[in-house]
């Protein structure tokens, strides 16, 4: 560093045209020069061996400013032409790329032509603050440079973190916001206002706080940090001024820690699902959305197998969850022709996979599974639907169409494709297909028969990596994961199609498709979610209960066809209910045990 952090970073916004208040540096060799002429230097440095600290802020203070020293700042704060001035440091360890020594040294502001020497000899002193030779004890490894910088009355002020640094996608800038100067904010004197703008929108998705601000102003402080973002080539901690005319940029310093918060899931859907149906599902929903939302960051689901009840537990990040989707229905949206467009591209593909699957053709693999992996936004975005209404009327009815007229497409064409690799392999790997991989099968580089049996007792895929473990506890702890349990003990749900009255019965619980043999007629179906598996059986039955879903689940559309009672979203049927369980459902969405 030249000038010490807060100077050469003002210098280097400077030269990239961003605007800054006029400034002028009183540098770390006239402080030392200021020492060795009023001949105080080496009396510092043994004070400063005795710890006697206050002894050198009273010495340095009782020193003119050496005439030289006085000339040079008389002539720049003419330059200057202000009536007011901040005085800042910037010493030559602070904001550094590792430690920030945030707040360690003092600045004054407001300060007049009259006691502008008094303070910066007063920023000088603040090297021998006791908190900051906790972090270093070496009397001459830094200097201390000073800012005298035009003061600027704002009418807003306030911090901008590039990345919020303590959310694990990085999806938001954060901007604090107080009225008049910074200063209160960071005294934490006055509570900000907090706006949360999405990276990828440059929209306020949430405003916390009173302050009633133009769109124009965050559209300006945005455009500032993204172009002190590419200069730096980092995410960044600005502090910024906003007066009628001028948006300025106080200071700018890399943010040096994030904090590593632990990642918290919760459990959204179970399925019999394949290792084969998990690698498509990742693929569709991560990959697959990001096409079709300009590279939106969306949701890395986690899959967990569970050996007892042989099915998939699909859990996602809290934060993805409230984050994601009212940007990603943004963009369909906003280019609405192009989503047609696409939604074209979708039937075309669905006529290709049934042309193959009705007609038994051979599948060209690579193809065939890229024309699953873009249908699959549809089918999760619309399902997502049925619960989240903050989208435009034209995005909802082509999602809810979509899911009504060919949703269906998703379960055929993973069925056939397990069918036609399930024949590509010898008859001692056949009857275990769910526990294989698509690249294993195709390429024909099946794991050990000992290897396949480990698969068989517990595994997790994770951010497309397959993990062969059943130490659940020590996967988590390794990726800083939180699983949240449902603490639901009222069963209650949404009816998706109701005959208005109450419905009583005796539940038989299906957890995969071998749990149908339980199923006796007039039962009440309960289970995490149906698939097309069900519909025989969905035909004899009184009524269909769900953990999950809402108006466009499977379960949702095909009792609707079926004219079938159906409850969707009570999160915890199926953990509280067992098959043989007499139960009543009410009007209201509430399920009682009947004893």
């Amino acid at each position: 560093m030249k000038y010490g952090g807060k100077a050469d970073s003002l210098l280097y916004l400077q030269e990239n045209k961003i605007l800054v208040p006029d400034f002028f540096i009183i540098t770390k060799n006239d402080y030392i020069n200021f020492l060795k002429n009023n001949e105080i230097y080496s009396k510092i440095k043994i004070l400063f061996e005795k710890q006697e600290y206050k002894k050198i802020k009273e010495l340095i203070q009782q020193q003119n400013i050496t005439i030289d020293l006085k000339k040079k700042i008389e002539d720049n704060t003419l330059k200057l032409n202000s009536k007011f001035y901040a005085v800042r440091s910037s010493a030559t360890n602070e904001d550094g790329k590792t430690k920030s020594f945030a707040g360690q040294y003092d600045s004054f502001l407001n300060i007049s032509n009259a006691n502008l020497f008094q303070n910066i000899k007063n920023c000088w002193c603040s090297l021998y603050n006791e908190n900051v030779i906790q972090y270093n004890n070496n009397f001459d490894i830094y200097g201390m440079n000073v800012i005298v910088q035009k003061m600027i009355e704002p009418d807003y002020s306030g911090v901008i973190f590039s990345i919020d640094p303590s959310s694990e996608t990085k999806n938001y800038t954060i901007i604090e916001m107080v009225k008049g100067l910074g200063e209160k904010l960071v005294s934490g004197k006055v509570t900000p206002t907090k706006f949360f703008v999405r990276k990828q929108t440059n929209r306020v998705d949430l405003k916390i706080g009173d302050i009633e601000i133009k769109k124009e102003i965050i559209d300006s402080l945005i455009n500032n940090t993204k172009k002190i973002e590419k200069i730096y080539n980092k995410p960044m901690d600005i502090e910024y001024a906003i007066t009628k005319d001028n948006c300025y940029i106080v200071q700018a310093r890399p943010i040096t820690a994030t904090s590593p918060l632990t990642k918290t899931f919760d459990l959204s859907l179970t399925r019999q699902k394949s290792i084969i149906d998990i690698e498509i599902y990742y693929k569709g929903e991560y990959e697959g959305i990001k096409s079709i939302t300009r590279n939106l960051y969306y949701f890395k689901p986690l899959f967990i197998y569970n050996k007892e009840e042989n099915n998939v537990s699909i859990y996602y990040n809290d934060i993805d969850l409230e984050e994601l989707p009212e940007p990603m229905y943004y963009y369909l949206d906003l280019d609405f022709t192009k989503t047609l467009k696409y939604y074209d591209k979708l039937k075309n593909n669905i006529q290709y996979l049934d042309n193959i699957i009705d007609n038994n053709k051979k599948i060209e693999y690579k193809k065939y599974i890229e024309k699953i992996i873009e249908i699959y936004p549809f089918t999760s975005l619309g399902q997502l639907a049925g619960h989240f209404n903050d989208m435009t009327q034209r995005v909802k009815d082509l999602l809810v169409e979509f899911r009504e007229k060919y949703d269906y497409i998703i379960y055929k064409a993973i069925d056939y494709l397990v069918l036609k690799l399930k024949e590509k392999l010898p008859k001692e790997y056949q009857n275990n297909i769910d526990f294989l991989k698509l690249e294993e099968i195709i390429n024909n580089n099946l794991p050990s028969i000992k290897d396949l049996e480990k698969r068989k007792q517990g595994y997790i895929y994770y951010n497309g990596t397959l993990y062969i473990t059943n130490d659940y506890n020590k996967f988590f702890y390794d990726q800083n994961i939180s699983i949240e349990s449902s603490k639901t003990n009222l069963l209650l749900g949404t009816f998706t199609y109701t005959s208005g009255k109450n419905i009583k019965g005796r539940v038989c619980k299906i957890m995969s498709d071998k749990d149908f043999i339980d199923f006796k007629e007039t039962d009440i179906i309960v289970t995490p979610m149906t698939s097309p598996k069900f519909l025989s059986i969905l035909k004899k039955c009184k009524a269909i209960i769900t953990d999950e879903g809402g108006i466009t689940s499977h379960a949702a559309i095909i009792s609707r066809e079926l004219k079938i009672p159906c409850l969707v979203g009570t999160k915890g049927a199926t953990k509280s209910l067992v098959t043989g369980d007499i139960i009543e459902i009410t009007t209201r969405g509430e399920i009682k045990k009947v004893e």
